[in-house]
């Protein structure tokens, strides 16, 4: 974490309700799986493999990232039901019920047919690597064969590649973590060891830039170009639509190919203005991102965080005791500095004086643990100088140098200014 700079000003930052995905119609729907199917035909031939009969849709990258592997384990003829059934409670009792159900109904969809075929024996096999080394050569060809269709524009992909990219790591992690909760363990069996070899093995592919460039080559440029009159939300819906494929998420295997629809739900915050503006993923009431099976990620400001920090259910000691910095401060921001010091009984530093450059209220001093960023510091908790929508004044915290000694001279140091030249402020802004 960086060294505490001047006071953060969030007049930049603004937060949709809900930014896209929009609801969609049929049509729209089907050309992006069309648009996918396209791209993955181009692979598939690009590297002289028959494109598989089996296309099988999944509902999110938690329930792929199981249902894959252990279709791919059923087409070589590995068929212990007693092994398999135990995967699937596993999978029902770490990543919830629900998705358990759902990964079966993959499983079968993906592998039917090829379990009672004994010349499928080595038909699972993973096309990751191969397909990733082609893909390069797959999109050249694509851009050959369709000439007419229209690049995304530039200054979407400015908009929102850097907050797919968050939305992309976070789901690897949090799929990572739920495939090693169920599988992980000490017991080796070939279903479980399959599941984790596949795993890794296709995580490097799965969602690559050149994947999602190749898929947008196929799919039809329908987003009216941008203008600087565009709201911010109007911004990243465009953007959205153009860089986030149905097909972000895909599995190529021999015998079938698995993908996954982008989000259901995306919520993003603009932080800048006009077509500088960058977006990143931020709900302060609910999963950021989620898809249509309930498995979603949870971002503050664009940290990807647990669900107790959002759902602010945190104690003061469990906040201290967060092994990971970032996480440690989004869940004292979402808790609140006023909060937080009186639970955590930071230490007051000096009195509590009046804020000069806003009359009528009061400014505190307090330490910090120093654990808590990586260089020492202390907390100015102060009050907004506007009044919110119900009438009230928001009390927050202002990270200081560890050096200022009372309130007067860390709010004084906020705005570059001497104790002096802030006691003489006529009103904060």
């Amino acid at each position: 974490m960086n060294p505490p700079g001047p006071a953060r000003s969030t007049a930049d930052e603004r937060e949709a309700p809900r930014t896209p995905r929009a609801e969609r119609g049929r049509d729209d729907t089907l050309d992006e799986r069309r648009a996918w199917e396209s791209a993955a035909r181009a692979c598939y031939q690009e590297i002289g493999v028959p494109f598989p009969e089996r296309v099988v849709w999944v509902s999110s990258p938690l329930v792929g990232a199981f249902a894959a592997p252990i279709a791919a384990c059923l087409s070589t003829g590995h068929r212990n039901n007693r092994v398999l059934d135990s995967v699937y409670r596993v999978v029902g009792e770490t990543a919830g019920e629900t998705v358990g159900h759902v990964v079966r109904a993959a499983v079968q969809a993906a592998a039917d047919g090829a379990v009672s075929d004994p010349v499928h024996g080595a038909a699972a096999t993973a096309l990751h690597t191969e397909i990733a080394s082609a893909m390069g050569s797959a999109m050249a060809s694509a851009v050959r064969d369709t000439a007419h269709v229209t690049p995304a524009r530039e200054e979407s992909r400015q908009v929102s590649t850097g907050a797919l990219a968050m939305v992309a790591r976070a789901s690897d992690a949090a799929v990572r973590a739920a495939v090693d909760a169920a599988v992980g363990g000490p017991r080796q069996d070939t279903i479980r060891g399959e599941v984790r070899r596949l795993w890794r093995a296709h995580l490097a592919c799965q969602r690559s830039d050149t994947w999602l460039t190749l898929v947008g080559r196929f799919r039809q440029d329908t987003v009216q170009p941008l203008d600087e009159d565009r709201s911010w939300r109007t911004l990243a819906e465009q953007a959205a639509a153009q860089t986030a494929p149905a097909g972000w998420w895909w599995w190529p295997f021999l015998d079938f190919v698995m993908l996954c629809p982008r989000p259901a739900e995306l919520h993003l915050e603009q932080v800048g203005e006009g077509v500088q503006a960058t977006h990143r993923p931020h709900r302060a009431d609910g999963p950021a991102v989620g898809w249509t099976d309930g498995f979603g990620l949870y971002f503050w400001h664009g940290t990807h965080v647990t669900q107790a920090v959002i759902d602010d259910t945190l104690t003061a000691d469990e906040i201290l005791r967060e092994t990971n910095a970032e996480i440690r401060r989004c869940a004292i921001e979402r808790r609140g500095w006023d909060r937080f010091i009186a639970e955590a009984r930071l230490a007051q530093v000096g009195p509590a004086v009046p804020d000069p450059g806003n009359p009528g209220q009061t400014l505190t001093l307090h330490d910090v643990p120093a654990d808590i960023y990586t260089t020492h510091v202390r907390v100015l908790l102060c009050t907004n100088g506007t009044v919110e929508r119900d009438g009230t004044r928001r009390r927050f915290g202002l990270t200081v140098p560890a050096e200022c000694t009372d309130p007067l001279e860390a709010a004084a140091w906020t705005y570059g200014l001497t104790s002096a030249q802030y006691a003489t402020a006529q009103r904060r802004s």
